[in-house]
């Protein structure tokens, strides 16, 4: 401990660690001047500073590695990962940058630039129409059909975010769902004024998806929302529970009725199938037969041109007469078995019937 005594105009003070003690002045005034400039006064002068010469450059080097410290740990705070099924959305003191895509990226530290995580692959689930509550069912489920009509509706909007526009997104990812609830209900009360409710209720939930989605996904685009809306799925396109059952009996006659009308149509289209099937047949085998009836018409003409060429040039031979005679019974012996044979004769002759290929010609008798 260190005990440092002081000489002042008031009283000697001495300071010992945190104690201070305060002598009132005995002396007289001439003995406290000779104490305060005794050799041992200058001495407890030195008790006076604060630190040491070498405490303080101990301490500034201290603060100096400490502050290096601060700025990379600081520094290193811009060191980022975008995962590859995200992107980063960066925004330098409120400006939007262009989007990171995925891999490792360094950007501005904390405090001046901010990184937006968006999960472009994760497709999200927004319900529209009837949400169930505390209190039941809010009434903004319930449209207006074309002919006056309550209708309840349930929809589920599937839809992810486009990897192309994430900053678009990024700008209104906060009230997205708003939005985009808010468009597709403007939508589907327009489609559901434009039906009545009984095509609703028989076909309105295999219809609303193919017609809605364009048209939701069209005033998105324009609106800039940055986001695909892939499916519009209707768990509920119902009347109110009051009339449902009326409704329901309604829908199942209408049912039936489509039932009997399609069973009809098939049918219908069944026979004018086989209809036209037999028609192509008939005019193919009508073709195919006049084909062959004018062939063989060709070939009878040039058989019996051939026949009266040779006549003439034979100097009109009997025997070439009785050849041609004995030619065409014999053809027409033949067409007679292929309708039926040509009756007693057959069994006469032969068991196999005539055979007029074979058959001898009679004997020509000699001229005189």
């Amino acid at each position: 401990m260190v005990l440092c005594v002081s000489a002042q105009a008031g009283g000697i003070s001495a300071r010992a660690g945190r104690w201070e003690i305060n002598i009132a002045p005995v002396y007289a005034p001439g003995v406290v001047r000779r104490f305060a400039r005794s050799p041992q006064s200058s001495s407890n002068q030195g008790c006076h500073a604060a630190h040491p010469r070498w405490g303080k450059r101990k301490v500034s080097r201290t603060i100096w590695i400490a502050a290096g410290l601060c700025v990379l740990v600081w520094a290193a705070t811009g060191i980022t990962l975008i995962a590859p099924f995200e992107r980063g959305v960066v925004r330098r003191w409120g400006r939007l940058l262009k989007p990171l895509s995925p891999g490792p990226h360094w950007l501005a530290p904390w405090g001046i630039d901010r990184l937006d995580r968006v999960a472009v692959d994760r497709v999200r689930t927004t319900r529209i129409g009837l949400v169930p509550e505390d209190d039941g069912l809010v009434p903004r489920g319930q449209l207006v059909t074309g002919d006056h009509n309550l209708i309840q509706v349930d929809l589920a909007a599937q839809w992810r975010v486009d990897p192309a526009r994430v900053t678009d997104f990024a700008l209104i990812s906060d009230r997205a769902e708003t939005i985009l609830a808010q468009v597709v209900e403007g939508l589907l009360g327009e489609w559901i004024g434009e039906r009545a409710i009984d095509p609703l209720l028989l076909e309105g939930k295999v219809r609303l998806p193919g017609e809605l989605v364009p048209k939701a996904q069209e005033r998105l685009d324009r609106l800039g929302m940055g986001l695909i809306l892939t499916d519009l799925r209707a768990a509920q396109l119902s009347p109110p529970e009051e009339v449902r059952g009326a409704f329901d009996l309604v829908a199942r006659a209408e049912a039936g009725r489509q039932t009997l009308v399609t069973r009809v149509r098939q049918e219908s289209e069944t026979r004018g199938r086989a209809a036209q099937a037999e028609t192509y047949r008939i005019q193919q085998e009508s073709r195919t037969r006049a084909d062959n009836l004018s062939r063989l018409a060709r070939e009878e003409a040039n058989r019996f041109l051939l026949r009266l060429e040779g006549y003439a040039n034979g100097g009109k031979s009997p025997i070439f007469l009785r050849q041609i005679w004995e030619e065409e019974r014999g053809r027409l012996f033949a067409r007679l078995r292929e309708v039926g044979g040509i009756g007693m004769l057959d069994h006469q002759l032969s068991g196999k019937g005539l055979d007029l290929q074979v058959a001898p010609l009679a004997p020509i008798a000699p001229r005189r």
